[in-house]
């Protein structure tokens, strides 16, 4: 039964509107602040009563006594008193029925006043909440006619500084966010087809010229082969890429990780790139730091910044690794001496197929993504990511995370070159 009358209420409470339900609040509270007042005057008056009905009739007096009621017009003839009315032993039964009448007199006009006055205030009530909330109504007919193709219309509702203004003002802001993120979606989307067009060209031009060459030779088949495979291993990269770009936080497994281990393996897994362009990698100081994070992840996001480091750096140039505690964070930091970034740059360069050069990645084969999803990834571990760059003389990348609580040991002072042949 109990269940019952909660589903009931429940039902019934979400079938009303607000303007009835304010309604309906007002309306109960006049009521039972009445009820209270009718309770705190008929005690007053069970009371009072007796004893101004009990002085009045002892006190001599030539005027006649008027019993009537205002209300029923009921009342008591004079001759119906007894004769001796200011004998005490003659007051009690008419100071009763005095009383009895007086008392259902002011019931009466009481609970007709609660009625009144009741249905009144849920008049005024009606109105009054009918009147505030056209505000909102409006503001529901303009958000009802925004569509994906008009996020850029805003309401700018004018008026104090009121909740609804408040709430206008909200629903702006998200309008922005929702622009912006419909905007970056599409930009993603069309920067995501234009890289996968530019391999897939590859894949058919080749592939156009070997059926259209009829004497294509076993190494002209081998060298198509090649570039099919180039082109094969991009668009891998390239939707792997994409996939990770895409992955949230629930995807994602956190283990202890030994961060010294770890950078150790990064930068031996790019040593030949290094060799290759001339480039000598430094590991200065690291803490034997055990952190909660995804090994793979984390590998990935320490590698493109080195890789980055590289890649943009002169010959003979270098890439710094240094890790050091610093108030609950663990600080990753790379630097290199490469040609680096303008100023103007700095704060785009974490965005998804942005290029400081448009055609420097692609000339290294490079999509654009590399320090997007550095970021990505250090977000997935609740961390941040800063980059500092004087162009000419190179880029600074600091990866911030959460610290385990755990004693770290001192720091080992390990200057050791991962490419000794490259050693000025």
């Amino acid at each position: 039964m109990r269940m019952f009358l909660g589903k009931t209420r429940h039902s019934l409470a979400m079938s009303l509107t607000l303007h009835r339900r304010l309604t309906l609040w007002t309306a109960g509270l006049l009521l039972v602040m009445g009820l209270g007042l009718v309770v705190l005057i008929n005690s007053l008056t069970a009371t009072q009563i007796p004893q101004a009905v009990s002085i009045e009739l002892l006190s001599p007096t030539q005027q006649p006594i008027d019993l009537s009621s205002p209300v029923t017009g009921t009342s008591i003839a004079p001759d119906q008193l007894s004769p001796t009315l200011n004998e005490p032993s003659s007051v009690a039964p008419v100071a009763e029925q005095v009383q009895k009448i007086a008392i259902r007199e002011v019931r009466m006009i009481s609970l007709t006043g609660i009625g009144v006055f009741t249905l009144l205030g849920a008049i005024g009530a009606h109105w009054i909440s009918r009147h505030a909330l056209q505000p909102v109504h409006r503001l529901s007919n303009m958000v009802r006619k925004i569509q994906p193709e008009t996020l850029h219309q805003r309401l700018s509702v004018d008026g104090p500084q009121d909740e609804v203004k408040e709430l206008a003002d909200a629903f702006d802001d998200m309008l922005v966010r929702l622009e912006r993120a419909f905007e970056q979606q599409s930009q993603f989307v069309g920067n995501a087809a234009h890289e996968l067009r530019t391999p897939l060209a590859t894949l058919r031009t080749n592939l156009e010229v070997l059926q259209k060459d009829s004497e294509a030779s076993l190494a002209d088949y081998r060298q198509a082969a090649a570039v099919l495979d180039r082109a094969l291993t991009r668009l891998e990269n390239l939707v792997e890429d994409l996939l990770l770009l895409t992955s949230g936080e629930k995807e994602m497994r956190l283990e202890p990780v030994d961060l010294g281990v770890l950078i150790t393996e990064v930068l031996e897994e790019n040593r030949l790139l290094a060799q290759s362009g001339e480039v000598t990698l430094h590991l200065e100081s690291v803490h034997e730091e055990t952190i909660p994070a995804n090994g793979p992840l984390l590998v990935r996001a320490i590698s493109n910044l080195i890789e980055n480091g590289i890649r943009y750096n002169h010959p003979g140039g270098s890439v710094k690794i240094a890790v050091q505690r610093q108030e609950g964070w663990i600080l990753i930091r790379i630097s290199d001496t490469g040609i680096g970034i303008p100023s103007e740059e700095l704060p785009h360069i974490f965005e998804r197929f942005y290029r400081v050069d448009k055609s420097r990645d692609q000339h290294k084969g490079g999509a654009g993504l590399g320090l997007s999803i550095a970021a990505h990834i250090v977000q997935l571990h609740r961390g941040r990511i800063d980059a500092t760059s004087i162009p000419g003389m190179g880029s600074s990348f600091t990866i911030w995370l959460p610290a385990e609580k755990t004693d770290s040991s001192p720091i080992h002072r390990l200057n050791k070159d991962l490419t000794p042949n490259l050693l000025s």
